[in-house]
């Protein structure tokens, strides 16, 4: 058992996490999250607090139905791929962790955003240190990225608002220059993208699966032309941060 008062959290002393993971409840608007998250993972920080809560997590998330595992799952994985944490001492955890996050995004019903926190999960837990925090951003449904010839700032709509590049802030500014997105094909998608599409299908997400055959998909730069690979700008403007 961890000594919580040698231990940091964003707010101080961690002697506080106890009762709060006495707390954790599969229902994700429970007010305990917020407290939860707000400490040990604090706008993507993270803690001396942070990695000793991954075994409770693990714990919590193996004793509940797939549908009410996406939050402690969410949580370890941003845990995990936060910059400064080390997985000295949880690899076990870890790795347990990573396995029931496969398992648990390949289960059919789930609701099609707690799926893509899962997938997010399971690459992060596994040391993808570019989707496994930016995958999420399928459920905002809108990614930043950079031309690498014009250097004009792009942000590509995937999903809920369409599919489309666009030279600016197209929600402010309806007029701004835009171009279609064209999908991947299937057969075409490879590592990542093709486990992604490969989680969707079995589970029958076929929602998520078009978002990712659109996030690996083509497009063109709307001002200068340049042709885009679209993971790729997106996948170098998240390292380049």
């Amino acid at each position: 058992m961890p000594n919580w008062k040698e231990l940091r959290h964003a707010y101080g002393s961690a002697e506080d996490l106890p009762e709060i993971l006495e707390e954790l409840e599969p229902d994700p608007n429970a007010p305990v999250w917020n407290e939860l998250w707000g400490r040990v993972c604090h706008q993507g920080t993270t803690y001396s607090a942070s990695m000793p809560i991954l075994p409770f997590l693990l714990n919590a998330a193996s004793r509940w139905e797939p549908t009410g595992r996406a939050m402690p799952l969410a949580l370890a994985g941003s845990i995990v791929s936060a910059p400064e944490s080390v997985p000295a001492g949880y690899e076990a955890s870890v790795e347990a962790l990573r396995i029931l996050a496969l398992d648990t995004a390949k289960t059919s019903g789930l609701a099609s955003s707690d799926r893509v926190y899962l997938m997010q999960s399971a690459l992060a837990l596994g040391g993808d240190r570019v989707w496994g925090r930016i995958l999420d951003h399928l459920n905002d449904g809108e990614f930043p990225g950079s031309c690498p010839a014009c250097r004009i700032d792009l942000n590509f709509a995937i999903g809920q608002y369409g599919f489309f590049c666009a030279a600016g802030d197209w929600v402010r500014n309806p007029e701004t220059p835009r171009t279609e997105i064209c999908p991947r094909e299937n057969e075409r998608l490879d590592g990542v993208a093709r486990w992604l599409y490969g989680v969707c299908a079995d589970s029958g997400d076929s929602v998520v699966g078009e978002w990712v055959r659109y996030l690996f998909g083509v497009s063109t730069c709307p001002n200068c032309g340049q042709p885009l690979e679209v993971a790729t700008v997106v996948a170098k403007f998240e390292t380049a941060l």
